[in-house]
């Protein structure tokens, strides 16, 4: 899995950090869920509560992101 340190694109304003999120997590809903494991299951049920997303949430979004749809 890639790590993305937190110097990097942090994903700008919390609008967009939402909105870019939103969009993995579409992306992700074609994935077969027994594919992740616990704790990526756990943390995307809960990314899609639509709260605040901060800028190491949306790093690890992308990593799983680039794990299972890249």
């Amino acid at each position: 899995m890639t790590y993305h340190p937190l110097s990097n694109d942090s994903g700008g304003t919390p609008e967009e950090r939402r909105a870019e999120a939103d969009r993995i997590l579409k992306m992700l809903e074609d994935v077969d869920a027994l594919a992740f494991t616990t704790k990526e299951d756990n943390f995307i049920g809960q990314m899609r509560e639509d709260g605040p997303v901060s800028p190491k949430q949306l790093f690890w979004l992308r990593d799983i992101k680039a794990k299972y749809v890249d």
